[in-house]
């Protein structure tokens, strides 16, 4: 239970916000019992049962997507893959959905049939059955709401409380560039072709780690979802393992397009790699000895101690968190 994603309306960046320092955690943690062993409160998906993972995700008009932006499809396939990205991220397959549709006040017929051709194309993709659900009618905006159940590959789950010193910290997806789509619909730059595929990844992004071996599996330690960006998940990950995130800024190189894109714009692309949301990537601490399959990169370790760094040419220095917040 938590953020997801940022607002499609002007950039909110600058404020540091750490975990539950954030007024979004803090009025999580007032209402329900924080734990770190994966059965409440406290990671991408709850672990229910010996087997089960229960998880439920929700986008809202004019704060999590835009018409002008998104097609009813982009939005459908989007609510779907970000559930599935947090039952993936600890260590399960996605299996049944229910959803809950607000239908917006200017919503047509039309936009529902599209809303469920977009998330049953995702669903068709990561192997869910969306098995029943809800509607209502909302007298504003609307929202689309999903749940979803998966089940565990292995017997315990990946908690963000599983990080251990030596592990190897890794990313399987991309990074950053779903914020770098964002900046360049934000600027009138998405029907450019140079920026398509970013525009693309931030409307849909892709569901990754669904065909991992098994003995890669077996060697993950933790895992989270890349929904509010880098630097925030990786303080998750530091505070509720009680561990030290280093982050290898040699193994964190932007794409081309993010390059251009950040020459066009006067931005430093290291920015959305470091800070942004929305690519629903994964990010594992894996065993130093593990071999890495094809797609999963490393980006850094885990050291005894506390909070996220990054590592350039021989210097550390601290990684402040800036991340979403539905305050």
């Amino acid at each position: 239970m938590g953020g997801r994603r940022r607002t499609p309306g002007p950039h909110r960046r600058g404020a540091v916000v750490n975990h539950r320092d954030s007024a979004e955690f803090h009025r999580i943690a007032r209402s329900f019992p924080w734990t770190t062993d994966g059965r409440g409160v406290g990671d991408d998906a709850a672990w229910v049962g010996e087997r089960g993972l229960f998880c439920c995700d929700a986008l809202a008009e004019d704060v999590h997507f835009r018409w002008d932006w998104s097609s009813p499809r982009d939005v459908g396939y989007k609510c779907v893959v970000a559930n599935v990205a947090d039952i993936v991220c600890t260590g399960g397959r996605p299996l049944h959905a229910v959803w809950s549709v607000g239908m917006g006040r200017d919503w047509s017929d039309s936009v529902f049939q599209e809303l469920c051709e977009g998330a049953l194309e995702a669903c068709q993709a990561t192997g869910v059955h969306l098995v029943g659900g809800d509607t209502v009618r909302c007298r504003d905006k609307g929202f689309v709401s999903l749940a979803l159940w998966g089940e565990l590959h292995d017997a315990r789950p990946w908690l963000r409380s599983g990080a251990r010193a030596g592990d190897q910290l890794v990313v399987l997806g991309s990074l950053g560039l779903s914020a770098s789509g964002l900046a360049a619909l934000h600027n009138g730059l998405d029907r450019e072709e140079a920026f398509c595929r970013l525009v693309e990844v931030h409307r849909r992004p892709r569901p990754v780690g669904m065909d991992l071996p098994a003995a890669f599996r077996q060697a993950v330690h933790a895992g989270i979802d890349l929904s509010d960006g880098l630097s925030s998940e990786c303080e998750h990950l530091a505070r509720s393992s009680g561990v030290r995130l280093i982050l290898d800024l040699a193994h964190l190189t932007p794409d081309p397009m993010q390059i251009a894109l950040g020459q066009r714009l006067g931005f430093d692309p290291m920015e959305w790699i470091l800070h942004g949301g929305e690519d629903h990537s994964l990010l594992l601490c894996v065993d130093p000895q593990a071999p890495l399959p094809q797609g999963v990169s490393r980006i850094g370790r885990i050291e005894t101690g506390s909070g996220v760094w990054v590592s350039e040419n021989g210097r550390i220095e601290s990684l402040p968190s800036r991340a979403w917040d539905h305050v």
